[in-house]
């Protein structure tokens, strides 16, 4: 029998939800559909926020479906689903993130997201998960396969990160000195800044766009707030700005730097739901600047 492993995925609905919330807030938040994050895999307040609502939905991008198989792939992937393998009705998998940058560039493509076969398929992919674990060699050779695959695809994002790491850096050349320093010292931003902020994403967007190999022609202008690219640029760069106030990205590692910008991929996601599940603090805050951003700024 073959397994239907996880690959990749994506979801629905676009978050009105733009109030900071801390973590023990998560079980009380019911009916909601949030991404989550591979950090929130295996934490307590995961089983409790399924159990305080049948309606509290997981969903699983395909960032967080390869992190589950990331080092000792049948172990990891174990422990991984462990908890969202007690409630296989309460977990979404997305489309993979290449098909979501193509489907969102159409009206509407936002809320076709969900891969509903796989999503159908988790309980079984659970169960095999268990057969492989309890010594099926046949389905731990295809959960060892994915490993590899999901590890190989994991490193090329460090080059990615490079590259973006190398646009921050231009990008923290392009501000004033003194704009640096209200930045550093998180003061009030005058009007000019925030513009040019806004066209530097803008910029971003259609550089993003015109690197991808299946956008062969930019969207209409009012359907670009709707594609995942648009909300990535707006991630990253938010992300980028947080960098050039801490000193900029030369201080820090690079699989810290590799990290982070992945780190924008689920906040770009979790755009499209009710937020994200984890623990990283600064995620969630470049959530809720996103969010603003979208409600506020680009509306």
């Amino acid at each position: 029998m073959k397994a239907r492993f996880l690959v990749f995925g994506f979801g629905e609905r676009i978050s009105r939800n733009l109030e900071t919330k801390g973590f023990n807030s998560v079980i009380l938040n019911l009916g909601m559909k949030k991404i989550i994050d591979p950090n929130f895999f295996r934490d307590p307040s995961l089983e409790a926020y399924l159990r305080a609502d049948k309606e509290n939905i997981v969903v699983f991008n395909d960032h967080a479906c390869m992190e589950a198989y990331k080092g000792n792939a049948i172990e990891n992937i174990f422990r991984s689903i462990e908890i969202v393998s007690k409630f296989p009705d309460q977990v979404i998998v997305l489309k993979g993130t290449r098909g979501v940058v193509k489907l969102t560039l159409s009206p509407g493509g936002f809320y076709r997201l969900e891969d509903s076969d796989q999503t159908k398929g988790f309980k079984t992919f659970c169960q095999n998960v268990q057969q492989a674990v309890n010594g099926d060699e046949a389905l731990a050779a295809q959960i060892i396969k994915k490993g590899h695959l999901a590890d190989r695809h994991l490193d090329t994002s460090i080059e990615e990160a490079s590259n973006i790491t190398e646009g921050i850096r231009l990008m923290g050349r392009s501000f004033q000195p003194g704009h640096l320093k209200a930045l550093r010292r998180g003061e009030k931003l005058p009007i000019e800044v925030i513009d040019k902020i806004m066209r530097d994403i803008l910029l971003l967007t259609a550089f993003l766009f015109q690197k991808h190999p299946d956008v062969l022609e930019m969207p209409q202008a009012s359907q670009v707030r709707n594609t995942f690219t648009f909300r990535f640029a707006i991630s990253t760069h938010l992300l980028g700005l947080r960098w050039i106030s801490e000193g900029g990205p030369g201080n820090i590692t690079r699989d810290k730097l590799r990290n982070d910008v992945v780190d924008m991929v689920y906040v770009a996601y979790a755009t499209f739901f009710d937020g994200l599940l984890t623990r990283d603090k600064k995620m969630q805050q470049i959530y809720q600047e996103v969010c603003l951003f979208l409600e506020h700024i680009f509306s």
